[in-house]
């Protein structure tokens, strides 16, 4: 029968050693075991022999521990790298479940981000005809700006210009072509949720269909003071099917205070001046769209 060794022998110290001793000791033991895993790599009895010190150590010196660290001269305390392994194997277990978690959870953060800026940048309002910006020495002078700080239904509008002056503007030169064909794409493709025009451009452009017939939004708003007696825009179906029905396109709004002082030129003499508000026939912002002309038409100085 083998005699089981105590655990001073064990440390290879004398019995009762004290424990500054033990302490140096065990120090050595540790050091020289260090030594030689960190050259040749720990064995299973390597790992025997530390539990075996460590445990006649920890005894002597009345301190608990654990016994199960395969790797014990790891810097790390052995307490994380146990929980670290606990939460690596969850990860690993259930990664894909993980993946597709945090996949659903950037999709929403995005779309979230882009529903919030949609609805700050949440009117396209295109001027038509005989209008230009004017020079403005800051930001808060242009008119975008001027119309956010007027309306309570839009906090930034988007605002654009095509400018077509008769006696000024050739179809010809490539600018125009240019400003034609993006005007063209932005009322096909719901671009475009507010039309400021002059007349003579509504009656170029009312046979491509580009404005909403708004028979349906003033008869929502009949019998409100600012709605009566509105100078509107009618259009006469003559029968072709490729064309719009008959109705009201767009109503005017040149004697309507909501742009009056704000940063709009007008190319034409006063006399000449026509101002009609049209809504984009495919507005993606209809509902906004709707508000922001009866907010304009309730400026009606009639």
């Amino acid at each position: 029968m083998v005699e089981q060794k105590s655990n001073y022998e064990i440390l290879g110290l004398s019995e009762n050693a004290d424990k500054e001793l033990v302490e140096r000791k065990y120090g050595a033991l540790l050091r020289q075991y260090k030594q030689r895993t960190d050259e040749y790599g720990a064995t299973n009895e390597d790992l025997s022999y530390y539990n075996e010190i460590t445990k006649a150590y920890n005894e002597i010196m009345g301190i608990t521990g654990d016994y199960t660290d395969t790797d014990p001269t790891n810097i790390i305390p052995y307490s994380v790298r146990k929980r670290w392994h606990k939460i690596s194997s969850f990860l690993d277990s259930y990664k894909l479940l993980i993946c597709g978690g945090l996949l659903v959870l950037v999709i929403g953060v995005l779309t979230y981000l882009q529903i919030r800026d949609s609805s700050k940048e949440d009117l396209y309002i295109k001027f038509v005809g005989s209008f230009m910006s004017g020079y403005a020495e800051s930001e808060d002078g242009y008119i975008d700006r001027q119309i956010a700080d007027k309306s309570n239904v839009t906090d930034q509008p988007i605002v654009s210009y095509f400018t077509v002056v008769e006696g000024e503007t050739s179809m010809l030169d490539q600018t125009a072509k240019n400003g034609a064909v993006q005007f063209r794409s932005e009322f096909m493709t719901g671009a475009l949720d507010i039309i400021i025009i002059d007349k003579e451009n509504l009656e170029v452009y009312v046979d491509q269909a580009p404005f909403l017939r708004l028979d349906d939004f003033l008869e929502a708003h009949k019998g409100e003071k600012e709605f009566e007696n509105l100078n509107v825009f009618c259009y006469e179906n003559a029968g072709d099917e490729r064309k719009p029905e008959s109705g009201v396109y767009a109503v005017e709004i040149s004697n309507m205070a909501f742009f009056d002082n704000m940063n709009l030129v007008k190319k034409y003499p006063k006399e000449r001046q026509t101002m009609y508000l049209a809504i984009g026939r495919v507005s993606k912002n209809l509902e906004k769209a709707e508000a922001f002309a009866a907010e304009v038409i309730a400026t009606n100085k009639k």
